[in-house]
């Protein structure tokens, strides 16, 4: 019998895509404590910010700084041809 309710959570959601126009943020509505992930091209009306409180000492909200901050995988040896 499978038990879903320990099965583990998803890294994202849809919550976490979407910002509702109301909690949008611009440059001029950008408070101190506010995510600066920005969403769009800065050159076009509809650019914004996250906006949600961020996390931290970081300038994201906890799911954007997991996003931004990711752990580096290990490196392989490095390939080195010996000499003829």
């Amino acid at each position: 019998m499978n038990d879903i309710s320990r099965a583990p959570k998803p890294l994202q959601t849809e919550a976490d895509f979407i910002i509702p126009l109301a909690e949008r943020k611009t440059v001029e509505t950008l408070m101190i404590d506010d995510c600066r992930w920005p969403f769009g091209d800065p050159t076009q009306p509809d650019f914004h910010f996250c906006g949600k409180p961020h996390a931290g000492s970081g300038p994201y909200c906890a799911f954007h700084m997991r996003r931004a901050f990711q752990v580096g995988r290990p490196r392989g040896l490095p390939y080195r041809p010996r000499a003829a």
